[in-house]
């Protein structure tokens, strides 16, 4: 019995290092990709401002990504990654067959939907900026830019099977190293391209044209070594097909609700004055970060970890890699948490306000990213709990609630922006995040058993305290130092502030009894 018991601990020891060092890996390409993607907003926010054509531009390439986000990222990961991992314990042969399948239903499928898109423009935009059909040159602006981009969709979901297909075998690396060749490519239009264009904002399309050619092209040497060629294929009637379909279809709402939710937003956001919608991006763009790092990570490792685990019955050892990576989760997320409350003002100035970006333009960002802040730990749960679900291949539960947190949203929305414009916008789409974890956590307590034992409990708590004791840190830090005017002594202090932070939180976590936490942690990321 002591050496059966023994053997459980040893594996369960074993599937959680395995998923933190797939989490550290996802998170430490995801980390390059987003430092790149700053630089790309800092040029972006140089060439472009917060004013008319930077709304036009960021209208017009949502189109791609919020269509991209529901058809292909996280819907095709969802319903493929469980799937496939049934079709390989019958054998990669069967499993290589049904790829070719989809992958041939996913190109005639994403081709049909760019032509028809780009055909049907003006409409979608009436549906995305209803706002700009008063003002002729953003709206034609808009019009003309969303043109030339849609083709990126049909790129880049292709792409995102093949990020699916490459989680599921568990190589991380590619899937997370490859938005950093969108990043590339539009650091290189703004740099290289803008200055010889009328208008800067063409240059920096042809940008996002080139970046989807790259990530869609890196994928090829990558799927070859896992021992997958994509081919053309019509065998279209398999079993899998239709259980991928099936999944598929709850799955695209409850993703779509993500996104419905951050499209609210910047449709009413039109609405609003000028420079709204660019408040609303950029803030979104510095939540992204610690969103894609810990949250999107974590349940990246997460799903196929669970999958396997659930494709082989083993139930326990799923529910013990859940509450692992939940406690984790939250113990990383909450000094991001309080980080982006405290420094939000510091942190747009430092990255934003040069060029065309004003500091009016950076505080109005700077709220609209405390708003959105408050709602972080919410975003992060949102995916690590979908992900726990989508592994049992339940899409319908996560269906539902998102369903339900649109509708929070959206009543929200239309009540905040009447008091705080933008800022309620953001804080709209933070509140309706918590109505979605609450229901999602209730719905994973049935099949998981209770998210809190001692251990995971033990864990947050020790965040909490640590993330407070952070937080007097960074208020006598700004209180003997404060934030400076010249840019350079801005990027020390703010590079300071935010050093000194994890300092005194990481002292802290090892003061309350984490020493041996911490020792584990930095011996995965090395």
């Amino acid at each position: 019995m002591a050496t059966e018991q023994g053997k459980s601990n040893q594996a369960t020891g074993s599937s959680a290092s395995g998923l933190l060092r797939a989490a550290s890996k996802v998170g430490s390409w995801t980390m390059l990709s987003r430092i790149l993607g700053f630089v790309r907003d800092i040029l972006i926010a140089r060439v472009l401002g917060a004013g008319p054509l930077a709304d036009a531009f960021f209208v017009a390439f949502k189109l791609p990504n919020f269509f991209r986000r529901m058809f292909a990222e996280g819907t095709l990961t969802v319903a493929l990654v469980p799937v496939l991992s049934d079709q390989r314990e019958q054998g990669e042969a069967q499993a290589h067959q049904f790829l070719n399948a989809l992958a041939t239903i996913l190109l005639m499928a994403v081709v049909l939907f760019t032509v028809l898109g780009m055909l049907l423009m003006p409409w979608l935009l009436y549906l995305f900026a209803p706002g700009f059909a008063d003002e002729p040159d953003r709206w034609n602006m808009s019009l003309d830019l969303a043109r030339l981009m849609f083709p990126y969709l049909a790129m880049i979901s292709l792409a995102a099977l093949s990020w699916a297909v490459l989680n599921t075998y568990k190589h991380f690396a590619v899937p997370a190293a490859s938005p950093a060749l969108l990043n590339v490519a539009i650091i290189l239009a703004a740099l290289l391209l803008a200055p010889s264009f009328d208008n800067p904002a063409v240059a920096l399309a042809i940008g996002v044209l080139a970046g989807g050619f790259l990530q869609l092209v890196i994928q090829f040497p990558a799927l070859k070594r896992i021992g997958w060629t994509p081919r053309i294929s019509f065998h279209f009637n398999q079993p899998a097909l239709a259980e991928t379909m099936y999944l598929f279809g709850p799955a695209l709402l409850a993703i779509a609700a993500v996104q419905i939710n951050i499209l609210v937003g910047t449709i009413l956001a039109t609405l609003l004055d000028t420079g709204a919608v660019s408040y609303l991006y950029y803030a979104d763009r510095i939540v992204q970060l610690p969103l894609a790092l810990f949250g999107i990570a974590m349940s990246t490792a997460l799903l196929p970890t669970l999958s396997s685990h659930l494709s082989k019955g083993n139930r326990d050892a799923a529910g013990e890699d859940l509450r692992t990576g939940l406690a984790w989760l939250t113990w990383l997320t909450l000094p991001a948490v309080v980080g982006a409350l405290f420094l939000a003002e510091p942190i747009v100035v430092t990255l934003f306000e040069r060029g065309a970006f004003t500091h009016m333009d950076s505080v109005a960002t700077a709220q609209t990213l405390q708003a959105y802040a408050v709602g972080l730990i919410a975003f992060c749960w949102v995916r690590l709990f979908a992900s726990a679900c989508y592994a049992q291949k339940d899409a319908k539960a996560p269906m539902r609630y998102a369903a339900i947190s649109v509708a929070v949203n959206i009543v929200l929305a239309f009540i905040l922006m009447q008091f705080w414009a933008y800022v309620g916008l953001a804080l709209a789409t933070s509140l309706a995040a918590f109505v979605n974890v609450v229901l999602l956590y209730m719905r994973l307590t049935k099949t998981y058993g209770p998210m809190f034992d001692a251990s995971t409990f033990k864990r947050m708590a020790t965040a909490v305290i640590a993330s407070l004791l952070m937080l007097l840190s960074l208020i006598v830090f700004e209180s003997q130092w404060s934030f400076p005017m010249d840019a350079l002594m801005q990027i020390i202090w703010l590079t300071s502030a935010i050093i000194g932070a994890i300092i005194v939180f990481l002292l802290s976590a090892v003061g309350l009894g984490e020493r041996a936490l911490l020792l584990t942690f930095l011996k995965r990321r090395a």
